[in-house]
């Protein structure tokens, strides 16, 4: 039986989960997405593609969740054209997730998702498809630490800072690949991963330093808000904890030249994924969320007050 494995490209969980399901189905194919219709689009039209090729086979779709009701659609009648050519689809997600898409996807397949905001997606793949291996264990504890960012000497931030490095480098599908199929194996950090880590370094250095001539800080409400232009190679969640301790605000909202905002928080007091509701394509954790902006990225004030105002309907 052909199995791909489709999964969420931007971090760790991401990558784990697609390890645990490669463990399972070592002959699978691998694929990586980020979150938009667009993004969705691409990800159905290959696995369709691909389901030509040959009656019968597993789609496993791994941390990439459903809060948009055109992506809903989407996926509905993508599924519905899978069955047909006698593939199944196993869905493992953590993120919040529109009921309705919910009671549809578990009609249409097998959907493993946890509301409790307690797992990750590498969690819930490890108790559904390889339980007591020793390998898989040791993904989902980091997994877990990265996620939540906790607990965080189960959690190397160089691999999630090698995980953005590739993405935004040439050849990004080939050394995700890499890192998802050494994972499965074990191999948590080698000679050549430490050698391409070498090289971010130079780079990310300079653009977290570049980011931080951007930072302005506004109050909203009772909040203190960091809002910073990111260059490329910053990576959102790491970049955040070091503006939550260089400045002890409240909330940080990363935004990029692709008008790409990432939110991260400081206190359980208001929630990133309500703000990201009030963004295009918004969607994400209470701790951890993100859209898109509809300013240009270029105008930096017009970007600030388009987040200002999605943090004040937040609140209300």
């Amino acid at each position: 039986m052909r199995v791909i494995i489709c999964s969420h490209e931007a971090d760790i969980d991401g990558m784990y989960s697609a390890s645990v399901a490669l463990m399972k189905y070592p002959g699978a194919k691998l694929s990586f997405y980020n979150y938009g219709l667009e993004n969705f689009t691409k990800m159905f039209d290959y696995i369709k593609n691909e389901s030509r090729k040959s009656k019968k086979g597993l789609v496993i779709i791994s941390d990439l969740g459903i809060n948009d009701e055109q992506v809903s659609a989407l996926a509905i009648d993508s599924i519905h054209y899978l069955k047909q050519r006698q593939w199944s689809v196993l869905w493992v997600d953590h993120h919040p997730w529109q009921k309705k898409s919910l009671i549809a996807l578990r009609k249409l397949g097998t959907l493993y998702h946890d509301s409790s905001g307690r797992k990750c997606s590498t969690e819930i793949m490890y108790e559904k498809l390889i339980r007591k291996d020793k390998i898989a264990e040791q993904l989902k504890l980091i997994a877990h630490s990265s996620d939540f960012m906790i607990d965080v000497k189960n959690h190397d931030s160089r691999v999630s800072e090698l995980i953005h490095f590739y993405r935004n480098k040439a050849g990004s599908k080939q050394r995700l690949e890499f890192l998802v199929q050494k994972a499965s194996k074990g191999i948590l950090w080698d000679s050549e991963m430490q050698k391409d880590y070498m090289k971010f370094i130079k780079v990310g250095e300079l653009h977290k330093r570049k980011s931080l001539d951007t930072l302005t800080i506004r109050k909203i409400n009772s909040f203190e808000v960091a809002f910073v232009f990111t260059f490329p190679y910053v990576q959102a969640s790491l970049f955040a904890n070091e503006v939550f301790s260089n400045s002890m605000v409240d909330l940080v909202m990363l935004f990029n030249k692709h008008g790409k905002v990432s939110i991260r928080r400081n206190t359980e007091s208001i929630s990133c994924s309500k703000i990201a509701s009030h963004l295009v394509e918004g969607g994400g954790h209470e701790f951890a969320s993100g859209g898109l902006l509809k300013s240009n990225p270029k105008d930096f004030s017009s970007c600030i007050r388009e987040m200002e105002q999605a943090i004040i309907n937040s609140l209300n």
